[in-house]
């Protein structure tokens, strides 16, 4: 009997739910200059009307119809695109307090940032995705990661394989992997996460190598991690640096003509990069000055503490006897043309700024990297694709995610100008749909506003 009772009553929720999406009140964007992201071609006086969290149609404003009783926003002379995706976000610990995590995700959706991958989780972002994906946050959409595998924590394969099911029961949607995991105890991490269809991504360690990462299908790998030691060959059979130079020490060494070579067997494994250029850029460039960075757009809503320590550990880094300038410009040049053929190759790229870190404020920072997407020779449309459609490749929602077409996400972004025009575009902002809920440019300023006066 109590069964029965469950039943019906799970029948009448569903119905309510539906009923209510039903009359949900349908918004009109007319007058609009879409980027659907379907082509680079910009669809001139166009409409998308949209209704909870799905787009329903979208043409010509000249055929468009819909209902009276809808929502209509009348945006000539304004641009639409798809809602981008920031692919190594870090939220900050539930250890840091409720304040700062919700912080954080107000400056990445401030930014056009409708979908986010947390690569360093906690359990307390699980309640986060929940809340988020329920409308209960100013907030992208949130897929996390669980605690990291490192050599600290993956310490023999029981233990690794334990993990692994602890962290799939627990509700993660992919495991993080940081360096200092022996080659043993990777593959039980990836014998188990595959046999249990749960993705593995992030760094590589020193032990595995490029090669055995790619054989053993990681999902992503972040930050282009041991790139250059595969360009480097046995030069790279030395004392592991820290994690942050990711193979700064071998540019002496890098053999440019292994360059397509790696993007081939990139390819080949269908394994996708993260390049988070902007961190390597902001740390080793030597024509990039602590003073210029830190007044950057975004800079106001970063800790003035943590700007101190963001602006001593690049001059210490500086500072340090192993750097040179003409090493760490050529670095950066290595980096571009990794860049560059793993996205001639068909290597699939995604955009990625590992914000909150060194000069990467959240949301800001995703715009920056897009300009040195094109930096590394894509064009802006290409570079865009990385946070739109190749989000929807890598998730398996191409047909929900990524474009301005019926049955799609409605995650948008309005623009006072033509994206593909103003990279970086984190100043023509003038609103942003984020699973079906419009929040215009007052309402962002009022949620930054909160950010801003908490750190005074």
């Amino acid at each position: 009997m109590q069964n029965i009772f469950l039943k019906v009553a799970l029948t009448a929720a569903i119905l309510i739910t539906q009923a209510i999406c039903l009359f949900a009140q349908p918004v009109v964007l007319k007058n609009v200059n879409v980027l659907t992201m379907e082509s680079d071609e910009i669809e001139y006086n166009s409409t998308v009307i949209f209704q909870d969290s799905e787009i329903i149609w979208v043409g010509s404003s000249d055929d468009a119809e819909y209902p009276d009783d809808a929502m209509v926003y009348d945006l000539e002379g304004m641009y639409l695109m798809p809602g981008l995706a920031e692919m190594h976000a870090h939220i900050p610990s539930g250890n840091q307090g409720r304040e700062a995590m919700e912080h954080a995700l107000i400056l990445y959706l401030s930014q056009g940032i409708t979908t986010i991958r947390g690569m360093l989780g906690h359990p307390a972002h699980l309640e986060l995705r929940e809340q988020a994906a329920n409308g209960e946050l100013f907030s992208p959409r949130i897929f996390t990661s669980g605690p990291s595998f490192n050599g600290n924590t993956a310490t023999d394969p029981e233990t690794t394989r334990q993990m692994v099911w602890d962290q799939l029961a627990a509700g993660y949607d992919l495991l993080k992997l940081h360096p200092g995991i022996t080659l043993e105890n990777f593959e039980a991490m990836a014998d188990e996460a595959n046999s249990l269809g749960i993705e593995f991504s992030g760094h590589i360690s020193h032990g595995v190598g490029l090669v055995r990462s790619l054989e053993a299908g990681q999902g992503s790998i972040d930050h282009l991690d041991r790139y250059m030691e595969f360009l480097a060959g046995d030069a790279a059979d030395r004392d592991d640096p820290p994690i942050i130079y990711f193979g700064y020490d071998l540019v002496p060494y890098a053999d440019t003509s292994l360059i397509d070579e790696a993007a081939r067997i990139t390819k080949e494994a269908g394994v996708w990069n993260v390049p988070t250029n902007t961190l390597l850029d902001n740390i080793f460039n030597p024509g990039r000055s602590v003073f210029e960075m830190r007044e950057w757009p975004g800079m106001e809503y970063i800790a003035p503490g943590t700007l101190n320590n963001w602006e001593n550990f690049v001059n210490n880094i500086r500072a340090a006897e192993n750097y040179n300038a003409t090493q760490a410009a050529r670095f950066i040049e290595l980096r571009n043309k990794l860049t560059y053929a793993l996205y001639k190759a068909g290597a699939g790229l995604l955009l990625g700024a590992d914000a909150p870190q060194i000069f990467n404020p959240p949301g800001f920072s995703a715009h920056r990297e897009l300009q040195l997407l094109v930096d590394a020779g894509l064009a802006p449309f290409e570079a865009l694709l990385t946070g739109t459609v190749n989000v929807g490749k890598y998730l398996n929602e191409e047909s929900l995610t990524g474009k301005i077409a019926p049955g799609f996400r409605a995650d948008m972004i309005l623009l006072s100008s033509n994206p593909l025009k103003s990279l970086p575009f984190q100043d023509y902002i003038e609103g942003v749909i984020y699973n079906g809920v419009y929040a215009d440019r007052s309402e962002i300023d009022e949620h930054l506003e909160r950010v801003r006066t908490s750190l005074e």
